[in-house]
C-alpha cells in the first residue's frame, strides 16, 4: 500500500447526529470512500509550527517598513528565542527600545544586519553592543 500524499484532519468535533450518521455508515453497502483510511487525529497548527512554546512569540508585521525583506503589512511571525542566531536567518532585533526585522549575516568574524539574504548587500549594518538580536524567525505566515 503507498503513502498517501495527503492526510484528512477533523477540524471540528463532530455533533452526536454526525456520530450517529457515522456508525450508520459503518455498515458494508456500496462502495467504501477511500478517504476513511486516512482520517487522523484533528489538526494542531501550535504544534506543528511551534517546537518551543514556552519561548516562541506571534508578531505582525504593520507598515512598510520591511519590503525589502519580502515582509508585508500583516505577515505573521513566530519567533523563537531559544534558538541561537546564524548567518543567513531572519530575526527581531531590539535596538534603542524599537524592534526591526533583519537579516544576520557574517563575513569573516564580524556580524552584520541586512534587510537582503545576500552577502553582498549595500545596506549591510554591523551589529555593534548595544544591538540585541530578541528572536529568531521560525515561521512567516501570509494570508492569500
Amino acid at each position: 500500500m503507498n503513502t498517501p500524499a495527503l492526510s484528512l484532519f477533523l477540524l471540528h468535533e463532530p455533533s452526536s447526529a454526525e456520530m450517529a450518521a457515522a456508525k450508520t455508515h459503518q455498515q458494508p453497502s456500496g462502495f467504501p470512500s477511500p478517504a476513511t483510511d486516512y482520517l487522523e487525529e484533528r489538526i494542531n497548527l501550535s504544534r506543528i509550527l511551534i517546537s518551543n512554546p514556552t519561548s516562541t512569540y506571534l508578531a505582525r508585521i504593520q507598515g512598510g517598513a520591511h519590503e525589502e525583506t519580502g515582509l508585508q503589512e500583516g505577515d505573521l511571525l513566530l519567533i523563537d528565542r531559544s534558538i541561537t542566531p546564524r548567518s543567513g536567518k531572519l530575526v527581531l532585533v531590539c535596538e534603542d527600545q524599537e524592534f526591526t526585522v533583519k537579516f544576520l549575516l557574517k563575513q569573516g568574524k564580524s556580524y552584520f544586519l541586512t534587510s537582503r539574504a545576500t552577502p553582498s548587500s549595500k545596506d549591510r549594518i554591523p551589529v555593534e553592543s548595544g544591538t540585541k538580536i530578541w528572536g529568531v524567525v521560525t515561521q512567516w505566515i501570509r494570508a492569500v
